[in-house]
């Protein structure tokens, strides 16, 4: 069996909007947070901790999820467009609830925030785990692995 690059690298961009992702999220959000909504640094440590929270939960429950899908398209790869397909858009929302926030000082305007930065992370931990397991799933194994008679 030959490793298929095409697939390869297209499965690896997964990897790197996950990479692109909490990089930005990261080094954004807790801006955000002070200096939009005020927060002090404590309480938005505690929200930024919330990502590993749900992480601890949701990616293994996902994973084993994926495991046990079976589609025309794959087991994965549902999860993958269709986590994607909502990080994207919860990712747009973020900075127009910070504008708008911003602008009106409005409660909804942060309980929006928050209720989306949620939804942010759900959706990125729906494609995390099954991105994670798709490589192995495509890239075939080595000829040590092979039994030799």
């Amino acid at each position: 069996m030959k490793l298929n690059y095409k697939r390869t690298f297209i499965t690896g961009l997964a990897f790197m909007s996950i990479c692109a992702f909490w990089q930005l999220y990261d080094s954004i959000i807790p801006l955000m947070l002070r200096n939009t909504f005020g927060i002090s640094d404590s309480v938005s440590g505690v929200i930024m901790a919330l990502d590993n929270v749900i992480a601890l939960f949701l990616l293994p429950l996902l994973g084993a999820i994926s495991d046990r899908t079976n589609t025309k398209i794959g087991r994965r790869i549902p999860y993958v467009l269709v986590g994607t397909a909502l990080a994207v858009v919860f990712m747009a929302l973020v900075p127009m609830l910070d504008n708008g926030y911003y602008e009106t000082h409005s409660a909804w305007m942060f309980v929006g925030f928050i209720v989306v930065l949620g939804l942010l992370l759900i959706s990125m931990a729906l494609y995390r785990s099954p991105a994670v397991a798709l490589m192995p799933d495509i890239t075939p194994k080595p000829l040590s692995d092979v039994q030799q008679d």
